[in-house]
């Protein structure tokens, strides 16, 4: 109950010698009795006191009325009131309602019955403005976050939304019911639907960003909100921020838009974006401009696009790029142009501007690029400049050849997003038509398809009648015809035919153009660069639905101390039947050790299953553990024997054990002392013998502390406990890793990616991986698909490493391949038995020099500096003696042969790998005091072998 000291108390009582006993009661308790009235005086006494309570009869000298006199009270003052009367009767109480007393005694008072009555009144009152403050916030919040509610079901089926979502939306309850909540948006292949998936799943609350949304029957709308949990699925709180008048990525006319130029803002993004603009002092020649737009195609990532613009200048669109790695690739690219061209002949500089998700104005990041331009070329050059919001940019001009630049932005900008955000190629197809044909004001806009030597289909087409398009429609002649199948077959990408125009995408797909008069020859540069990156995108919709993961296979890949170490104690202890709790950060492969264990207990040929406990609702995770009875709950429509039942005699792993309801918790202690199993909706238990591991990434012992779990269930699960240690935690595994997810994934796209920069593998290790193997994971697989080279870099990680760091932990020299070979030459020495260094070298660089060259002999041969001949010869050696994996080497081996590659890549010399390694080994032999016996060893050759190579060796 609520402290009574210091409550201030006002009394309306008529007797005088009760209301003194009263006060006298009251001050007893530690109460402060702000006044004592005996009739209408108590309104104005109230007024001056501020009373905490009032305490009032009914029934007051003159007729007067207590019950009035409360409500006049309430009116001015929220404050409890309790009444005090001598009348019980039906009416007295019935009148008494009305003002929603606090309470209500009979005289005469028991001191017990008044300390209680008035102490019951306050905590209620304090209660209840609790309540409404709540109320009000909430109402407040709501306001904020939309009023528009669409209820969904743990399927993610529409069970009902409110009026608002009806008329946001366009459609009626009654139609959506039972529907997919995705059929209410136009959502498809978006983040925003991904976003919202993970939220249903799950039981946080996330809040959206916005996007904009296409109804049937209403206008486009740019809407947020939040999704957030219920008991059953979830609920989508969604709140109209503006309406938009145009479709989105629809472009103005040249007309309007040389009225409109820079007002118009384009639909927003899901994504952060940078804008460079780089321009070289003086101004470099066409030729020039087109060498460093290729450098840039060949740095770059394949959704970053390169453009001319303004004749001199390059252009660079940079999606899903924060500002922080914009300007590291600014930097890195003015890098790569500076080394690359003569610095006698001017010097580069580079604009940089951005903007945040769901605030992009191309015209804006343009006009802000351009300031940053003009402000590095003021200063000499040679310097990255980055927007400041703080600078007020000057307003864009309005001269001719400005507006058609601002044209072609908003047309890159737009067809930018068409590759990024669609998510089907015949979409992408429709939509690249109708922006080229509102754009140019061009007849008829379309992309044929063919099969063989014929034209079968138009893949997506625009006309400005807005029909429905097809081949005859063009109009095409025979000649045309013949150009078509031309262009498919050879290797020209474009031509024009008076007002048509051809452009190749790929061996299948062509664009053509019908104008009402010839393109303008800047307009058809422009569109075949644009043309160019749009086939460039359409990489992206051959890659597979799924990309296979090694955590699906539970290969673990490790050399560092640390996880050997605790390998060994996994091993130990998967041999037992004890109950295991493995502890660590999400990411870092629980997992695939939970399997691991499994695998090495006498259960491996039993079922191991994985049961979710955060993914799984709560109402649902005791008949996903135990089981239930058919009719034991709605939807129970069949018996379901549990996970547990069905891994019977082998492991069931609880992952995120931590998300386990407290109610749940109890039944599972049971059976992990017991064995012992109940179904939900039956009585009978059954043994189960079945093996617990427990996974979690929270500090159970503060859940424990803070009454989330059950402190038996812990000291139960925790018999032996395995902690996980974070990536940042093992940096000789870092470069494994990513090599082995570099194989999977280049070998997945059929992409020829050989290995990491050492730029990047200096990025890879100083990275903390706050994600751990997770994020290792999803970076490598996000640049291999950017990728357009045969080694990764720093830009297409999205990771670059500190320069200061790399001082204080790089030797005093840089590493080259003399250094890392003659770091190999002291290691071989330190073992009891010589490792034969140049034989290991041998193999291994061609195991890598054919994986280099997506195993193409004769490229392999010429990197190696071997003929073709020899290297087949090599290679069926190998297969004899390792079949067709690779040989297994040493830890310490296989750490060096990463740099070692990353070095032979680097190293411009015209000789191959294997003539530049055994030479620089021959050198170092040479150079220890060693006898030619052990040099012979170390080499792999018998002595005469080795003193013929000394005498070969120039």
């Amino acid at each position: 109950m609520s402290d009574l000291q210091n409550k201030k108390i006002l009394i309306i009582e008529d007797e005088a010698l009760v209301a003194r006993e009263l006060k006298s009661r009251l001050t007893q308790m530690g109460c402060e009795v702000v006044g004592i009235a005996y009739g209408n005086e108590g309104i104005e006494l109230a007024r001056r006191t501020q009373p905490d309570l009032l305490l009032t009869d009914i029934h007051l000298k003159d007729g007067e009325d207590g019950i009035d006199m409360a409500r006049t009270i309430q009116a001015e003052r929220d404050v409890p009131v309790v009444f005090l009367t001598a009348y019980s009767d039906e009416a007295t109480v019935s009148r008494a309602k009305e003002v929603a007393p606090y309470g209500y005694i009979i005289k005469p008072v028991d001191n017990r019955e008044l300390q209680i009555a008035i102490d019951m009144a306050l905590y209620k009152f304090d209660i209840e403005r609790e309540l409404k403050d709540t109320q009000q916030l909430l109402q407040t919040a709501l306001t904020c976050i939309g009023s528009a509610l669409v209820f969904i079901n743990e399927k993610g089926l529409v069970t009902d939304l409110n009026s608002d979502a009806e008329e946001m939306l366009g459609k009626p309850r009654r139609v959506v019911r039972g529907e997919p909540w995705s059929d209410l948006f136009t959502l498809i292949g978006t983040s925003i639907e991904n976003k919202i998936n993970l939220a249903l799943a799950s039981n946080e609350v996330v809040k959206l960003a916005p996007f904009i949304n296409h109804a049937e029957s209403a206008v486009p709308c740019l809407l947020d909100g939040i999704v957030g949990p219920m008991e059953q699925g979830g609920v989508l709180i969604l709140r109209a921020l503006s309406e938009i008048s145009d479709p989105i990525e629809a472009l103005p006319t040249a007309g309007e838009l040389m009225q409109r130029v820079g007002a118009e803002r384009l639909a927003p993004s899901e994504s952060s974006m940078c804008q460079l603009l780089i321009a070289r002092q003086p101004s470099a020649s066409r030729e020039i401009v087109e060498e460093m737009s290729n450098l840039l195609n060949q740095q770059l990532r394949s959704t970053d696009l390169v453009s001319v613009f303004a004749s001199s200048n390059l252009s660079v669109s940079m999606p899903y790029t924060s500002v922080n790695e914009g300007r590291l690739i600014a930097n890195s690219l003015l890098q790569k142009l500076q080394s690359h061209f003569p610095s006698e002949q001017g010097e580069f500089c580079i604009g940089l501007s951005f903007s945040s998700p769901g605030d992009q104005q191309p015209f804006e990041l343009f006009r802000r690029a351009n300031w940053g331009l003009k402000v590095a070329q003021d200063s000499g050059g040679g310097r990255v400049i980055v927007w400041n919001d703080e600078v007020d940019t000057p307003e864009a001009t309005n001269q001719d050849q400005k507006q058609r630049e601002y044209h072609n932005l908003v047309l890159l900008w737009n067809i930018l997003n068409v590759v990024s955000n669609t998510g089907d190629i015949a979409d992408a197809n429709r939509k690249l038509c109708s922006h080229l044909q509102r754009s140019f004001g061009l007849q008829i806009a379309g992309i044929l398809q063919r099969h063989g030597d014929t034209v079968l289909a138009v893949a997506g087409a625009t006309a400005a009648n807005g029909t429905e398009v097809s081949i005859n429609d063009f109009g095409f002649t025979q000649i045309e015809f013949d150009l078509i199948r031309k262009l498919m077959s050879g290797q020209e990408q474009s031509q024009a035919i008076g007002n048509k125009y051809f452009c190749k995408l790929n061996n299948e797909l062509l664009v053509a153009l019908v104008c009402d008069q010839p393109l303008q020859e800047a307009d058809e540069s422009f569109v075949q660069t644009l043309l160019s990156y749009y086939a460039a995108g359409l990489n992206r919709f051959e890659l597979p639905d799924e990309v296979p993961s090694v955590l699906d296979k539970g290969e673990l890949m490790f050399e560092s101390p640390r996880m050997k170490s605790l390998i060994e104690t996994v091993q130990l202890v998967a041999e037992t039947d004890a109950t295991v709790l493995i502890m660590g950060e999400s990411g870092t492969g629980k997992e695939m050790l939970a399997r691991r264990i499994h695998e090495l207990s006498d259960r491996r040929d039993r079922p191991f299953i994985i049961v979710d406990c955060g993914a799984v609702v709560s109402s649902l995770i005791e008949s996903e553990l135990f089981g239930h009875k058919k009719g034991s709950f709605t939807g129970a429509d069949s018996d379901f024997v549990g996970r547990l039942m069905e891994a019977d005699g082998g492991t069931v792993l609880l992952d995120e054990i931590g998300e386990l309801p407290i109610e749940v918790q109890v039944k599972l202690l049971r059976y992990v002392q017991d064995k012992e199993i109940a179904a939900v909706g039956g009585s009978q238990y059954k043994t189960v013998n079945t093996r617990i591991i427990a996974a979690t990434n929270k500090d159970l012992k503060a859940l424990v502390d803070a009454g989330l779990f059950r402190e038996d269930l812990f000291y139960r699960l925790n018999v032996f406990t395995v902690d996980t240690p974070p990536l940042r935690d093992r940096g000789d595994d870092i470069i494994l890793l990513a090599q082995h997810y570099l194989l999977i994934y280049s070998r997945q796209y059929k992409k020829p990616i050989t290995g990491f920069t050492a730029e990047a593998q200096r990025a890879l290790v100083q990275y903390e991986w706050p994600g751990n193997i997770r994020e290792l994971t999803n970076v490598i697989n996000r640049a291999v698909i950017l990728c357009k080279d045969s080694t990764l870099s720093t830009i297409h990680l999205g990771l670059f490493p500190n320069p200061e760091k790399a001082e204080l932990d790089a030797p005093a020299s840089q590493p080259s391949l003399q250094t890392c070979l003659s770091k190999l030459v002291a290691r071989s020495l330190e073992e009891p038995v010589v490792q034969p260094i140049a034989q290991w070298l041998e193999e291994d660089l061609i195991y890598y020099a054919l994986q280099r060259n997506s195993e193409v002999l004769n490229r392999a041969a010429a990197d190696l500096g071997i003929p073709e001949s020899t290297l087949r010869r090599k290679v069926q050696r190998l297969k004899l003696h390792f079949g067709t994996s690779a040989p297994q080497r040493p830890d310490h081996w296989r750490r060096n042969f990463v740099d070692l590659c990353a070095l032979f890549e680097e190293d411009k010399s015209s000789i191959g790998y294997l003539e530049k390694g055994t030479r620089l080994l021959l050198q170092d032999l040479e150079a220890r005091d060693l006898s030619r016996k052990l040099a012979a060893s170390l080499m792999g050759v018998s002595l005469p072998t080795y003193r013929r190579m000394l005498a070969e060796t120039p």
